[in-house]
């Protein structure tokens, strides 16, 4: 299997170090996105120094990513190869929950956060679930940046 670069926190309160690592493989409701971009944020000290429930090491940081699908998982219908999309904080929800029935997806009981719960874009390829993406065709389209899209939609 190929092979590509990560930066990765490998237990809680350690300096990151730079890794290669498989290049991983989408399943099922997941696609893989080529990393073209991903912000350096406070919030990722988050996943350094372990202060968030759960985490499991080694792990990646990075909650502002922008890239192009590279790979779709089984039952993907509603992303395309090639087509560009944001992973923000929010990396995702069960669907199934008293919040998410609701449509308070952010307030899921079960709530994903990318580079927390999973692995983020601090490497050249990384695995998300579809529901943690943001994408609008129109800015793809015009060549801005699909990063910036994701922050307003998430933080603003």
């Amino acid at each position: 299997m190929t092979k590509m670069k990560a930066v990765q926190a490998p237990r809680a309160g350690a300096d990151f170090e730079v890794v290669e690592r498989e290049i991983p493989q989408p399943g099922a409701g997941h696609v893989r996105i080529r990393v073209q971009a991903c912000g350096i944020c406070h919030s990722d000290v988050i996943t350094k120094e372990g202060l968030f429930p759960g985490i499991t090491y080694p792990r990646v940081p990075g909650h502002e990513v922008a890239g192009v699908i590279d790979e779709l998982g089984s039952g993907v219908k509603e992303w395309q190869k090639g087509q560009r999309v944001g992973v923000g904080w929010h990396g995702g929800q069960d669907g199934t929950c008293l919040a998410c029935r609701r449509g308070d997806f952010v307030n899921c009981a079960n709530v994903k956060v990318c580079g927390i719960s999973y692995d983020g874009g601090y490497q050249e390829y990384m695995v998300a679930p579809v529901e943690a993406f943001g994408a609008d065709a129109g800015i793809a389209r015009r060549g801005r940046s699909c990063a910036a899209d994701v922050c307003r939609r998430y933080y603003f």
